[in-house]
């Protein structure tokens, strides 16, 4: 099941693109992740689990702001993994976005790849 799709207008503040390959789900996150966009990304993720696909991977590489709200958007699909049997991943966000997971403790509870 392909699932190449863009959530948001290129011009927006947030965009997800979500692509299904090779038994991967892949959500590319661009711009602010906050309270105003959390459900998007809530339901790119759900839309992503539903498949059942062995692997999600969520990249935040092009994200330039997370607040707190994004980062329980991630805590959840962590547990979503959890209980689906699907092995989440996470690819790290710039410096600034990555801070937050260093300063709430939980970049080392979260299943970063390089």
């Amino acid at each position: 099941m392909a699932i190449d799709h863009d959530h948001t207008p290129p011009d927006g503040p947030f965009a997800v693109d979500a692509t299904d390959r090779d038994g991967t789900v892949r959500l590319v996150l661009r711009g602010e992740l906050d309270l105003a966009v959390a459900d998007e990304l809530r339901r790119a993720v759900a839309d992503a689990f539903a498949t059942t696909p062995p692997t999600v991977l969520i990249d935040l590489s092009g994200l330039r702001f997370i607040d707190s709200t994004g980062l329980r958007v991630v805590l959840e699909a962590r547990e979503l993994a959890a209980e689906s049997g699907v092995e989440l991943q996470l690819r790290r966000g710039p410096r600034e976005v990555q801070r937050v997971f260093s300063l709430t403790g939980t970049e080392d509870a979260l299943p970063f790849v390089d």
